[in-house]
């Protein structure tokens, strides 16, 4: 769950979070921002990556429009959310792209153009994944959830990142499963 430790920002007298996202299954992740796009207003730190497959996006949380559309327009591969009550985003707090960086213990996993988005639905935070080339899959999903496949690069090679959102053991909305498989 994201961290609830807040520090007031005093320029604007509002807070940042540490808005922390796992992707699991993996020894590491890294981000590396190219891009972002946060409600007008609200403060955005960076990204820190937290060891262990977690990134944490340092920034305000108010959902408006014009990040939804940012991140609409930036997302042209299947859209993947962490909460299976959501169709399609609208208004978002944040979201960021750039390359991400995975680590299975086999070498650093590069894909490039990636968006990392967070919303909410009521009082829960909750997460959108997309880049160039993913696809929708069900292959993953054994009960509610969404998956996808992605094409990326390891030690030069091609492999695909199959991502999933929500299984019988991952209820969790700030984490996602991923497996790597070669291409």
């Amino acid at each position: 769950m994201s961290n609830e430790t807040a520090k007031l920002h005093p320029q604007d007298s509002v807070t940042v979070h540490s808005n922390e996202l796992t992707f699991t299954g993996l020894t590491d992740a890294d981000f590396q921002l190219q891009s972002h796009s946060i409600t007008s207003g609200q403060p955005f730190n960076g990204v820190s990556r937290l060891g262990g497959g977690t990134l944490s996006v340092n920034a305000g949380r108010k959902h408006s429009k014009p990040v939804g559309d940012w991140f609409n327009a930036q997302a042209s591969g299947a859209k993947l959310p962490t909460h299976t009550e959501l169709s399609a985003p609208d208004e978002l707090n944040f979201a960021i792209q750039g390359t991400l960086i995975l680590n299975d213990g086999n070498g650093p996993i590069s894909c490039p153009n990636f968006v990392i988005a967070q919303g909410n639905w009521g009082s829960v935070n909750y997460w959108w994944i997309s880049a160039p080339g993913m696809i929708e899959t069900d292959s993953d999903v054994q009960y509610l959830g969404k998956a996808g496949t992605l094409p990326c690069t390891q030690n030069g090679r091609s492999v695909k990142v199959h991502f999933t959102t929500e299984s019988p053991n991952n209820s969790n909305t700030h984490s996602i499963i991923v497996r790597v498989t070669p291409a």
